[in-house]
């Protein structure tokens, strides 16, 4: 009997020794999980029992129990290295059906499934329609895309911008005027020695300004069109420019001697010698501009007769004068500012100058003026002259002509600073956005804000957009016969408290054709005037968001912009979160999910089968497997780029392993006792 219990100690404390050693040689196995012998004493029972006589029979090994304690966590440099932070096991399907591990060293195979070092593939869950993770359904294998991201185009874009209430019109409304309808005066004689004037009557003028406050300006007799220009320089909301311009043609010359005479003092020669190549209208015109000042010239034909349009671009007289040498003479026409055209041309019959004399020939310019919004003029009153001075009627032959009439003194209205995208003085801000057409092409979407001007119920907050692709409009005009795309304008309302009017038309691009750089169309183009296709991927229309969209006082600002298109892409990376999503991260800035990582768990979890190679199957024991997301169902958290350490505590493990060395040694002295005992009763 004796011999048998110490057999029993002997396999008992030799099975610990294998466990420990067992402990021992796996302290560096990734996802290892320490065992722990647990014995048993062993009596030889009967139906009647043994009561308190009854002897022992050694001991008996009951159980190898894992301890499934998390272990450490180190990181690697491998995104597709996981650890379980917390409860859980990651599934494993291999030939020989479903295992159960800790240990997360994956890589992937040839076809991109996500794999052990044994082959098996990590199970997990297929990531919904919209990509998101959905901790549950069937398990699947999880496969890493490699190839290429097809392109997608834009069919959404959503904007959140902050226009500032604050700010001005982008647009001015104002009037032009122009003195005397556009007529320079007759060109006037001047003998020599006389006064060299243009002829201009005095008069006065009354300026209204927008705040409806007045001031009268007085212009002198035979003040220049630039001397006018000045005096009104003054006045707010008036900007005035002169300008003279007058016609020369017939220059001749006496027997021997070359054409002389003077432009507003600069003295000029002309050469009979060249006229054969130059004429002296071409002469006149080169000398002119090779000097400098405020004289141009160019030679011009005018009914058939080689004529040089000289000009004074500032507005002072422009004086011709004879007796400076020459002979010959020179005709000199006046001009007028056609209004449609905006061009002069010459005016009335032709007046002779002698150059050998000291006459002069004279021309008095004309003045454009831009009179800002509510701006007026008027004629003043008697009462409103300084000094008691008597007020014009109008009538007189000022450089303003005629103005008895209300009229007289009414300009063009105009309205300027029109929307062009080149000028920025004709919005108030822009902003862009890369857009994509149907074959992942970059185009650059522009948005540029415009401030319009109060209507009639006095709104102060009305706002425009204007949409361009690339510096092409792209707006639809169902009226157009060519169908060729037209600016694409969409008014902008906003609320007294400054928040985006919901009851406005939707903005959607429906005639945009895409081009590449050379202008070539690429991809596909619209369904023109059609709202209703924008989402779908095979045509170029798409829908614009300004909903989230702001005026209130402050500054311009771009809180966001989103648009749903992308170029094709090439996977560049992997990312795993925390809830075990797998996302493939490519060149072009996209990302996709793949699948999530599946974790089981088990109501038992010391009662799996170890499989070896840090595996595990499911028994009766351990229950069935529970299969959930990370992170939910009482399951831990994915860590990537980590691995769990074999949660063998090595010190432990030694100290185990010497008592264990001295239990065998104890057991041994049993058998040896019972050996001496025998041979003492074999030796009587």
């Amino acid at each position: 009997m004796s011999f048998n219990i110490g057999l029993s100690a002997l396999n008992a404390a030799q099975q610990e020794i294998n466990v420990t050693g067992n402990n021992i040689a796996n302290a560096g196995t990734n996802g290892f999980k320490a065992a722990k012998s647990v014995f048993g004493d062993v009596y030889a029972a009967s139906v009647l029992g043994g009561g308190g006589t009854q002897q022992g029979s050694g001991v008996a090994l009951q159980e190898i129990k894992q301890s499934f304690v998390q272990g450490n966590i180190s990181f690697t440099d491998n995104t597709l290295d996981l650890a379980v932070n917390g409860e859980g096991f990651f599934i494993l399907k291999g030939e020989s059906g479903i295992a159960y591990s800790r240990a997360g060293a994956f890589g992937t195979d040839k076809d991109g499934f996500v794999v052990n070092s044994d082959g098996e593939r990590l199970q997990g869950f297929s990531p919904s329609e919209s990509g998101q993770a959905t901790g549950g359904g069937p398990l699947a294998d999880l496969r890493v895309t490699t190839g290429e991201i097809q392109p997608r185009p834009t069919t959404f874009v959503e904007s959140i911008i902050n226009l500032d209430a604050a700010a001005q019109p982008s647009t001015i409304i104002g009037s032009n005027y122009v003195t005397k309808n556009g007529d320079a005066t007759p060109v006037r004689t001047i003998t020599s020695g006389d006064p060299v004037v243009n002829g201009y009557e005095a008069t006065a003028i009354k300026v209204i300004g927008a705040d409806r406050q007045f001031q009268v300006l007085e212009v002198p007799a035979n003040s220049s069109a630039n001397a006018v220009a000045q005096i009104f320089a003054g006045a707010t909301g008036v900007s005035a420019t002169g300008k003279t311009v007058g016609y020369v043609s017939g220059i001749t010359s006496g027997v021997g001697t070359n054409p002389s005479f003077t432009v507003n003092g600069i003295a000029y020669t002309l050469d009979e010698s060249t006229v054969g190549t130059s004429s002296y209208q071409q002469q006149l015109a080169t000398q002119i501009n090779a000097g400098f000042g405020n004289l141009s010239a160019r030679v011009i034909d005018n009914a058939g007769v080689e004529t040089v349009e000289i000009t004074h671009n500032t507005g002072a007289d422009l004086v011709i004068t004879g007796g400076v040498g020459g002979n010959g003479n020179l005709s000199l026409v006046t001009s007028k500012r056609q209004p449609d055209t905006e061009r002069f041309t010459p005016l009335g019959a032709a007046t002779t100058l002698d150059l050998s004399t000291g006459d002069s020939l004279v021309v008095g310019g004309i003045v454009l003026f831009e009179l800002e919004e509510n701006v007026e003029f008027k004629l003043p009153v008697d009462s409103e002259m300084d000094d008691g001075a008597t007020a014009p009627d109008g009538t007189e032959a000022s450089i303003f002509g005629d103005i008895s009439q209300e009229e007289g003194l009414q300009g063009v209205s105009f309205e300027t600073n029109q929307f062009d995208s080149k000028n920025p003085d004709t919005y108030y801000r822009s902003t862009a956005i890369t857009i994509y057409d149907t074959v992942g092409t970059p185009h650059s979407l522009a948005m540029y804000f415009v401030k319009e001007r109060p209507d009639d119920t006095g709104d102060t907050n009305l706002w425009s957009v204007y949409f361009e692709i690339d510096g092409r409009n792209i707006g639809f005009d169902p009226n157009s016969e060519d169908g060729l795309p037209v600016p694409a304008r969409y008014d902008l309302r906003f609320d007294d408290t400054g928040r985006y009017d919901p009851n406005q038309t939707t903005i959607d691009i429906t005639n945009w054709f895409p081009v590449d750089a050379a202008g070539r169309r690429i991809g596909a183009g619209p369904v023109p005037g059609d709202p209703n296709v924008g989402e779908l991927l095979n045509n170029s229309n798409f829908r614009i968001d300004l909903s989230e969209m702001t005026a209130f006082g402050g500054d311009f600002s771009v809180q966001n912009s989103d648009q749903d298109g992308f170029a094709k892409g090439q996977l560049t990376g992997l990312e795993v979160n925390t809830r075990g999503l797998i996302s493939a991260r490519f060149s072009n800035g996209q990302s996709r999910v793949l699948g999530e990582v599946a974790l089981a768990n088990f109501a038992n979890a010391s009662g799996l089968a170890n499989l070896g190679g840090s595996k595990f199957a499911e028994t009766s024991e351990s229950g069935a497997a529970s299969v959930s997301g990370a992170g939910t169902a009482g399951l831990g958290a994915i860590q990537s780029g980590a691995l769990e350490d074999s949660n063998v505590d090595l010190p432990t493990e030694l100290v185990q392993l010497i008592i264990s060395q001295r239990n065998y040694q104890a057991a041994a002295q049993i058998i040896s006792a019972t050996d001496d005992s025998t041979q003492t009763i074999i030796n009587l």
